[in-house]
């Protein structure tokens, strides 16, 4: 590939390096190739990459295979040591290895390195630090942190984060390097690596964002700015008191069944199918969380259908809104199987109440819905680290809507599974009613 200035910087930067970024513009890229050329010249080191996810741990070891092998794939080690999906060994005995170690950092207690390289570093809490920067110890080693900003304090205290500090870099112990998506899609060179197409649906694509997100979330989101006024809106102890359910060994087809469902934009976002069964009047117990990857929507469709059938869906809700959104939807109410059971949820829909006064909009009342439902112990979700992280990476701020009105905003760069769950939450609001869909043939 073609490197951007700044992407040269970051190969050539020494000690402590702090990449702040806009989303998808390289960087988990550059510093792959960073910490390839790193095992090419230091035999015998090791580099310890800690993420937030294995999905995350193991895409960094494919860029950092992918690099070796095409400039120097005899030097990797194919023997005893040869490369797994989380770990790459050369012949002159440097090695990388990556793992997903959640908020804790207890996944890598046991290791030492010469660099610690932090993905997604932001969304890492002090705790995590504090475990893990100890591989350092003996070495002397350096840290390597890349992330998108998602907020200056730790939860909803006004400690600022181990990542913020660093981005102060108050005591200049760090070399900090930034750039945005608009720097990006506007200005790298064309290449064999980057088309004039990619360049123009880059350009449309931030066109597009500004359109349908707030100015704070785009900010942060790609212009890779700290927002004062951003916290999370679930708090760490919160998610892990409510991650207490466990998938049932037998499905009871007598159950009150709710999916949620969020809907990926094809080759940026997962997919996200999230189950509930309903117990009593008021408490939602989650028995299924699933996750899909740039497929059509006649396969994400197929999904739902089979997720209904095994385990016997009474309501389906899905976000209506964007191409995707209504694509899939305009299938399932063809479909015989689920027509009668599906309903579509637009996010951005005004509420109104009985006076005709708007009180807000629909995404920012299913969270606060989901929010009271989990302080009163009303939920239990599965316990899953992917889960978690979609939690803990949702952020709030207020901002103004159009008259002027101080508004709550909620959002986030990991929320699918969160917004699935936030729609399946809707049954407790059609439980009572029992609709069916007729078609008439003209």
């Amino acid at each position: 590939m073609e490197y951007d200035e700044w992407q040269k910087d970051v190969l050539k930067a020494q000690g402590h390096i702090l990449l702040n970024k806009g989303r998808q513009i390289g960087g988990t890229e550059i510093m792959s190739h960073k910490a390839a050329e790193y095992m090419i010249n230091n035999p015998k080191h090791q580099i310890v990459c800690v993420s937030l996810t294995l999905d995350q741990a193991e895409n960094i070891i494919n860029m950092v295979l992918n690099y070796l092998s095409k400039k120097c794939p005899t030097n990797i080690d194919r023997g005893k040591k040869k490369p797994t999906k989380t770990r790459v060994w050369l012949k002159n005995g440097a090695h990388i290895i990556s793992r997903p170690v959640g908020n804790t950092g207890d996944a890598v207690r046991s290791f030492t390195g010469n660099v610690l390289y932090v993905d997604e570093a932001s969304g890492m809490p002090r705790v995590f630090w504090v475990a893990a920067l100890a591989i350092l110890f003996s070495t002397g080693g350096v840290i390597w942190a890349s992330s998108t900003p998602r907020g200056k304090f730790e939860g909803r205290t006004n400690e600022y984060t181990y990542y913020y500090k660093a981005y102060l870099n108050l005591k200049k112990k760090w070399t900090i390097i930034e750039q945005t998506g608009e720097w990006v899609a506007h200005n790298r060179k064309v290449c064999a690596t980057w088309t004039q197409e990619q360049k123009d649906e880059a350009i449309k694509f931030l066109e597009d964002r500004k359109e349908d997100l707030s100015d704070a979330e785009y900010k942060q989101e790609y212009m890779a700015e700290f927002m004062d006024e951003n916290r999370q809106w679930f708090t760490d102890e919160l998610i892990r008191s409510r991650m207490v359910a466990k998938r049932p060994e037998k499905i009871d087809p007598n159950w009150e069944v709710s999916m949620g469902n969020d809907i990926a934009r094809k080759g940026r976002d997962a997919g996200s199918y999230e189950i509930f069964r309903l117990r009593g009047e008021d408490r939602l117990i989650q028995i299924e969380n699933q996750k899909s990857f740039d497929q059509p929507i006649t396969t994400t469709a197929d999904q739902i259908v089979g997720l209904n059938d095994k385990f016997f869906v009474d309501s389906i809700f899905i976000d209506d809104e964007g191409g995707l959104g209504k694509g899939v939807l305009d299938i399932l109410l063809k479909d015989d199987k689920v027509m009668h059971k599906t309903r579509g949820i637009s996010n951005s829909k005004r509420i109104v109440d009985s006076t005709g006064k708007e009180r807000g909009i629909k995404k920012e009342e299913l969270y606060v819905q989901l929010l009271s439902l989990m302080e009163k112990g009303k939920i239990d979700l599965l316990d899953d680290e992917d889960l978690f992280q979609s939690f803990k990476s949702v952020q709030y701020t207020y901002g103004k809507d159009v008259k002027g009105e101080r508004q709550l905003e909620i959002f986030g760069n990991d929320t699918h599974i969160v917004e699935g769950i936030t729609r399946a939450c809707e049954i407790l609001k059609y439980k009572h009613l029992s609709l069916t869909v007729h078609s008439i043939k003209v």
